[in-house]
């Protein structure tokens, strides 16, 4: 049964404009805010689990996994009683994600209290707006509200986004110091499975939620490699860009399609390196980066997020343990170059470029210096807003451009109401400043992936202007929502730009 906290937020409205569209207006209007409890919470847990110190290098800050469904047969009263029914017991499997984070008094870190205080289910409503209306190719005008903001400290915000034409999106918000790409992926996958497989959720390898800071705890004594202090800088408001021109980046979905990565992969391999789709795709990005950059500045750069689980050292790390794991074992990969290196190279040589740029991080040992170089720096966290992050995403130096690759991850996405048409992750980066890119594979299970991007106005001129057209923009009809783009559209789209 539901276990509700009684609180339900008055409606609250959020309006986009859609030039060129048949609807002129996209209105998210929040229609409810509920606590739910988790049923049957675990004996014994722990009242309160320290993060590790792999989840302190990233810190706190949301993020979001968006799934986004055509009209179900069944309706969407159906969907919402699903969710509603469903979610104490999820909470009771996952119980961390009823609690809160909340700052230790002594130490000044952060922790997560398993108090069963309850995640949120919020439901809300698109309008008069139906799937097909939606310009899905620019994130400021569609991803970007349906992640609905929520409140500091929740684990867990469940948002049920409802549109005119019978389809629906579900959202998961979390914080990131409880997930990386591979824990947060893990939910909805363990919602799949909560309604629909033979025994349930509890058919499900328990997540390892206590096994937090005794998985990934500090070497005695700690060692690493002096290069490590050069990597990370407080996150300072004295040394991020400022709020405008954080503002002038611009917000982009684009599609890329199976046969456009099998290309650019073979373009990128050589008798003796096969590159990967991922080392493919980001030697073309690198190219166009280094396009939009040329006469600006004389480098460039690329960095990567690494997911360490495979080669975590099973001798040091229980596989069991480490694939049941939701937390952060994630790392900064990068590499800078010159302009003209980046732009007159082979695409198979700037692949093999990125190739050796995440091998230089993906090594058991790496995590285990980057344990041990938090655990000497956690007094920052007793200052005020006290956080560490990394050089290449501030935004100084030359341009950088991070690439967060969330293709290893399936998301099933189905849980009695069809598969989902879109699966994207989703975060707000605040005042970082350098442009980013999060790429996740398409539910279609084509070989297909989907990009979000944070842009400088320039790049994306230089990305939609590509003449191989490998980024193509995401729009409702190649999602699979609807009508095929207009030529109306595709102007009004340009002249955004």
């Amino acid at each position: 049964m539901p276990c509700p906290v009684s609180y339900v937020e008055p409606p609250t409205q959020s309006t986009l404009v859609l030039d060129g569209m048949p609807t002129e207006r996209l209105d998210v209007v929040v229609a409810s805010r509920e606590l739910l409890r988790a049923s049957d919470p675990p004996p014994g847990f722990p009242a309160t689990l320290a993060v590790s110190n792999l989840d302190l290098i990233f810190g706190s800050f949301h993020v979001y996994l968006i799934n986004i469904y055509p009209s179900p047969p069944a309706g969407l009263p159906a969907v919402l009683t699903a969710v509603r029914a469903a979610l104490p017991t999820f909470l009771s499997r996952f119980f961390p994600f009823a609690g809160r984070i909340v700052t230790n008094a002594s130490t000044g870190l952060p922790e997560i209290a398993c108090t069963n205080a309850g995640a949120e289910l919020v439901v809300a409503d698109a309008g008069a707006t139906p799937l097909a209306d939606v310009d899905f190719a620019d994130s400021d005008r569609s991803i970007s509200r349906v992640a609905l903001p929520f409140a500091r400290g929740l684990a867990l915000s469940l948002q049920l986004v409802r549109f005119a034409c019978g389809g629906f999106a579900l959202a998961w918000g979390t914080d990131h110091l409880l997930v990386d790409g591979h824990g947060l992926t893990a939910l909805p996958n363990a919602w799949a499975d909560l309604l629909l497989r033979a025994g349930g959720l509890w058919s499900w390898a328990p997540p390892a939620h206590r096994e937090r800071t005794d998985l990934f705890g500090p070497r005695n004594p700690p060692r690493y490699s002096p290069s490590l202090d050069a990597e990370f800088t407080r996150y300072d408001a004295s040394g991020l860009p400022n709020a405008l021109l954080v503002a002038s980046f611009v917000r982009r979905n684009y599609v890329v399609a199976a046969a456009d990565v099998d290309r650019l992969r073979a373009a990128a391999s050589t008798p003796a390196r096969r590159a990967t789709r991922l080392e493919a795709l980001s030697a073309h990005v690198w190219k166009l980066l280094a396009i939009a950059v040329a006469g600006s500045d004389a480098r460039c750069r690329m960095a990567w997020l690494v997911d360490g689980r495979r080669r975590l050292d099973p001798a040091r790390f229980d596989p069991y343990v480490v694939r049941r794991y939701l937390g952060n074992v994630v790392t900064y990969a990068s590499r800078e170059e010159t302009v003209d290196a980046v732009s007159s190279a082979p695409l198979a040589d700037v692949a093999a470029m990125a190739g050796a740029a995440i091998a230089e991080v993906f090594r058991s040992e790496r995590f285990e210096e980057l344990v041990d170089w938090m655990e000497e720096r956690k007094e920052v966290f007793k200052q005020e807003g006290g956080k560490w992050t990394e050089v290449v995403g501030v935004g100084t130096g030359s341009p950088a451009l991070v690439v967060s690759a969330f293709v290893p991850f399936k998301v099933e996405g189905d849980f009695g109401f069809g598969r989902p048409r879109l699966v994207m992750p989703w975060i707000r980066p605040g005042r970082l400043g350098s442009a980013s890119m999060m790429m996740a594979r398409s539910p279609r299970e084509d070989g297909s992936w989907v990009i979000t991007a944070r842009l400088w106005p320039r790049l994306a001129e230089v990305i939609e202007a590509d003449p191989e057209a490998v980024l193509k923009p995401a729009t409702a009809a190649r999602l699979g929502f609807g009508r095929a783009p207009t030529s109306v559209d595709v102007v009004n789209h340009a002249s955004r730009m």
